[in-house]
């Protein structure tokens, strides 16, 4: 009998727990996605085949993945490009984070976003694109997965068009999105409204976008330079010429 993949299937506990009695939970869904895509540094994560989807069922289409943080498709997106980002390890509720855990989040979150905005809208600079950044804690508050997760959801201006060409440098000018009201104002606000299944067609192009957008903002960032650097140190060794230039500041 062939091997299957492994199923995602929903856990149940809604509790916080110990880090050292619960770093891991077999039973939830986030767990066994950071379990099955180790880390990977974002110079190398396009087309890499250690990140394909198929190694789960249902898919998922990982886009960064690091010692303590994951991101990722969400199965059910509320937009295009619906994009969840994870503690690797298993915290219930934000105030379960390790200081490094948080630490790390919040360094990665305003590149993904700015990668995530890119790969979603080309034609938008950064400046003018809106999304939600949200992360509920427990079930009264709308947590579904009890896993610490952040969900990015872009907003694209009404009768947005995605350009054919992802790489597009060209700005497309749209109408700025109207300032919701009533109802519309608080599900828009926290990240509620029609959820759908996810392409996964579309899904495989969209994370390579992404996977190639976050290498060039990381590659821009000053994590990219200090990681380039110490490639650069290394290769120096053994060579004082090249040594002596890399250490000039």
């Amino acid at each position: 009998m062939a091997d299957e993949s492994p199923h995602l299937i929903p856990e149940t506990s809604l509790h916080s727990t110990p880090h050292a009695d619960h770093d891991y939970s077999p039973r939830c869904p986030f767990c066994v996605i950071a379990h099955t895509y180790k880390a990977i540094p974002p110079t190398s994560a396009e087309r890499n085949p250690a990140l394909e989807p198929e190694q789960l069922d249902p898919p998922s289409y990982v886009l960064y993945s690091s010692e303590h943080v994951i991101a990722f498709l969400d199965i059910m997106p509320l937009t295009r490009g619906h994009v969840l980002v994870a503690p690797r390890k298993h915290r219930v509720k934000v105030g379960d984070l390790s200081p490094d855990e948080g630490a790390e989040i919040g360094r990665v979150l305003p590149l993904l976003s700015r990668s995530v905005m890119k790969a979603v809208m080309p034609d938008i600079p950064h400046q003018k694109v809106d999304y939600n950044v949200v992360q509920n804690n427990g079930p009264g508050a709308a947590q579904v997965v009890p896993h610490v997760h952040f969900h990015i959801v872009p907003r694209p201006p009404l009768n947005y068009v995605t350009p054919k060409e992802s790489k597009s440098k060209s700005e497309t000018q749209y109408p700025p999105n109207a300032q919701p009201t009533g109802f519309n104002r608080t599900r828009i606000l926290f990240g509620r409204g029609m959820r759908d299944d996810l392409d996964y067609d579309d899904a495989a192009v969209l994370v390579e976008d992404m996977r190639r957008c976050i290498r060039e903002e990381w590659e821009a960032s000053s994590a990219g330079k200090r990681e380039a650097k110490v490639e650069q140190d290394k290769s120096s060794v053994g060579n004082p010429e090249q040594r002596k230039g890399a250490w000039k500041v």
